[in-house]
């Protein structure tokens, strides 16, 4: 038993160092990076510890031995090197959080592009893998800081801002997209309306701003004017070219 638990030791060790810097992809999953890499140091070290806890089962005599010393030995500086590993990850998170959390959570709802007027929900990445990151933290029994708690408690209204969002972005940028030069003057009122009240979420409003679900409404309500205001000019034009299809065809042949 303790030569086989030796051996275990030795292949751990061995995928410690090997993936240690990029743990498989096959561990992870889908994984956020610094959970991911915690959870897979996490089953090395259960692979260590489980074996180890039995071994202590075992007679007295049996540990006595030298090569019984060497196997514990080895499996202390292999705890050693998870413990770190964990210590150093959890470090690394520390001071993404820092430059994350409070910074990101200033940015507008909306930006623009100052090319084509196309809008798009600006709700940073980081924050996303933050979100991710403090859930799994809080599965692995982990402790996470009080601001990124708070910061975490709003997750929901988070995602559902961000749905609510995209919708209004995809429909203002469809309308834009597909907007003919001869649909301007008559579409452009509903677009100036609907500009005006999505002013606020690209200037003032963040997303820790009270007023978002207002903001949301409102823009929400406007964009869909706007957007039926066109697919109904569409749908009548349609018809009239259906209709001039009709009379082109001769009543007699």
């Amino acid at each position: 038993l303790v030569q086989s638990y030796g051996k275990d030791l030795k292949v751990i060790q061995e995928e410690f160092l090997k993936y240690k810097d990029d743990p498989p992809k096959a561990t992870v999953q889908s994984l956020p990076p610094i959970s991911g890499a915690l959870t897979w140091c996490r089953g090395l070290g259960a692979r260590v510890k489980i074996p180890m806890d039995k071994l202590k089962e075992l007679d007295r005599n049996i540990l006595d031995r030298e090569e019984a010393k060497e196997v514990i030995k080895v499996q202390k500086v292999i705890t050693s090197l998870l413990t770190d590993f964990e210590a150093q990850k959890i470090q690394e998170w520390g001071l993404e959080i820092e430059s994350t959390s409070s910074a990101k959570l200033d940015l507008p709802l909306l930006r623009r592009s100052e090319d084509n007027r196309r809008l798009a929900t600006n709700f940073d990445p980081a924050l996303v893998r933050l979100l991710r990151e403090v859930k799994y933290f809080l599965i692995l029994g982990l402790e996470v800081p009080e601001s990124v708690m708070k910061i975490f408690s709003s997750a929901d209204a988070f995602r559902s801002w961000n749905g609510s969002l995209d919708l209004i972005v995809n429909m203002n940028n469809s309308v834009l997209n597909n907007l003919l030069p001869v649909e301007k003057p008559l579409v452009n009122p509903y677009l100036a309306k609907f500009d005006a009240v999505v002013q606020r979420g690209l200037a003032s409003l963040n997303w820790s701003s009270d007023g978002v679900d207002e903001f949301i409404k409102e823009s929400m309500e406007q964009v869909k004017c706007m957007h039926d205001v066109l697919k109904t000019m569409k749908d009548n034009l349609a018809q009239i070219q259906d209709a001039v299809k009709q009379w082109d065809t001769p009543m007699i042949e």
